[in-house]
């Protein structure tokens, strides 16, 4: 039973990491902003990319992350073919749910930062090639 709350644990701190970073990241936003935001951008990804592609990505996450990737998706529906940096950004803000005072394409920057460092780095690279080229700048590297 102790590896069983030791593993959450875990994951609950790398889960906080993940909301500081991101919240550093955008300016010092509080918790629940960071914690919209980061599901926003995780969940477009996630509607962007094949289902394969989707499950190896979300494998890397800490496992509430992970919980926020995989809310509400329809597998059935992916991935979305948004073919224009304006619908994508849309489509975080859409995800976003605030009073539309974020910015996507910031929010979009500051997430893709921290995933860039946790997630595998052939990975990110993958998950990044199937954007569409125009959005390639977005990403940290």
């Amino acid at each position: 039973m102790q590896a069983s709350i030791d593993t959450v644990e875990r994951n609950v701190k790398m889960m906080n990491v993940w909301l500081k970073e991101t919240s550093q990241e955008l300016g010092g936003i509080d918790e629940d902003d960071a914690w919209r935001r980061l599901r926003a951008v995780l969940q477009t990804i996630r509607d962007r990319v094949t289902i394969d592609e989707a499950a190896h990505f979300a494998a890397q996450l800490p496992i509430l992350a992970r919980g926020l990737f995989y809310e509400d998706w329809r597998p059935s529906e992916s991935p979305q073919k948004w073919r224009d940096r304006g619908e994508y950004l849309e489509a975080i803000n859409a995800k976003i749910s605030n009073d539309g005072a974020a910015d996507p394409e910031e929010t979009l920057r500051a997430v893709l930062k921290v995933i860039e460092r946790h997630i595998d780095a052939g990975e990110v690279e993958k998950v990044k090639e199937m954007h569409p080229k125009e959005m390639w700048d977005l990403w940290p590297s």
